[in-house]
């Protein structure tokens, strides 16, 4: 039998960046939650933490939070352990209080009600997920409001609710501190919006093509971002998988050669392909990609541009900064300083 080790080539070559992890999400499941947007949402937020699938919590972490380490039946029968104490909630950026079977006999313990009203006070943003905002609508907080809502319980809540507008039709409701989202695969889309809110479009779109979900159904971000979209509509599969490849390596450096061999061709094949369906060659379309994610980098962190240089696979500053300015008409600090000017984030 062959050793496992033997796999390790696949893995991760370069370190991961070192830098404070942009999106911390704690989840707050109540008794007999849903499993399935459970694990959607966190499958996203992993592959969304780093580099192709390596899985380490680099630009997104996340805990299930509860007040003690007993386990948390979900409505499947299978049970998942806690990993932090609920007692820290500042140390998040989202909280996300994740329902499940409304009639359910289990009742949701008074930690998760407390919970909320305490993020309500610290003014972390909160989201209810697939039933977690019927516990937002018991505490008074969604009237006047829009709640996205799964249709088979938007008559529950307006029997119960009739001061908050249900929506429906819609797979996130973002509305002030309160983010709804009513489960199922409706999860990635609630996972798009937080990473690209979070930690830009460059990384919500590198999962969506990991999860060969459809983008034009689920990423709505407006913006400079959506120029990627034009090859991953491309008939030929060896393009667009190669765009996948592409974002799956943002700073693990390789070679247009390696990528061509990976799609099943050559790099001059797929020069030619790329030459005839987006009219760049592959190294033209691989270095927009990557001056987009700097780009975003820079007007919503305050990294520096040797880290951002390093975290999407320039060779250095200088190399970020000479083609920044021929793509931009500016330098990356220019760029940050006439944003801080106008109080853009």
């Amino acid at each position: 039998m062959r050793n496992r080790e033997s796999y390790q080539w696949v893995g991760p070559t370069m370190p991961k960046p070192d830098i404070e992890t942009p999106l911390k999400v704690g989840i707050v499941p109540t008794p007999d939650f849903t499993l399935m947007s459970f694990s959607c949402l966190v499958e996203y937020l992993r592959l969304a933490a780093d580099e192709s699938d390596y899985s380490r919590q680099v630009y997104c972490s996340w805990d299930v939070l509860a007040a003690d380490n007993a386990p948390i039946r979900s409505s499947s029968g299978l049970y998942i352990l806690p990993t932090a104490n609920i007692g820290d909630l500042e140390a998040y950026d989202v909280l996300v209080f994740h329902g499940g079977i409304v009639h359910s006999e289990r009742a949701v313990p008074a930690y998760i009600y407390e919970a909320i009203e305490t993020a309500m006070r610290l003014n972390v943003p909160i989201v209810g997920l697939c039933t977690g905002q019927f516990m937002f609508a018991e505490l008074g907080l969604l009237d006047k409001r829009r709640c996205a809502v799964h249709f088979s319980l938007e008559p529950v809540l307006r029997r119960h609710f009739p001061e908050i507008t249900p929506i429906s039709d819609q797979p996130v409701v973002d509305d002030g501190q309160f983010v709804t989202c009513p489960g199922g695969l409706a999860s990635i889309n609630l996972g798009t919006h937080l990473v690209s809110r979070h930690c830009g479009a460059a990384r919500a779109e590198k999962v969506l093509h990991y999860l060969m979900a459809e983008k034009r159904s689920i990423f709505d971000t407006p913006g400079d971002q959506h120029h990627s979209f034009i090859g991953e509509q491309c008939s030929d599969r060896r393009v667009v998988n190669a765009i996948g490849i592409m974002r799956q390596r943002m700073y693990e450096r390789c070679d247009i050669s390696d990528i061509a061999m990976q799609v099943g061709t050559t790099k001059r094949e797929l020069t030619r392909l790329f030459n005839r369906h987006l009219r760049v060659p592959p190294a033209t379309y691989w270095r927009d990609i990557r001056l987009s994610s700097a780009h975003w980098m820079i007007v919503n962190t305050d990294r520096s541009v040797t880290q951002i240089a390093y975290e999407c696979g320039f060779t250095d500053s200088s190399h970020l900064i000479r083609w920044f300015q021929k793509r931009y008409k500016l330098t990356p600090t220019a760029l940050r300083r006439s944003n801080s000017r106008i109080g853009v984030h």
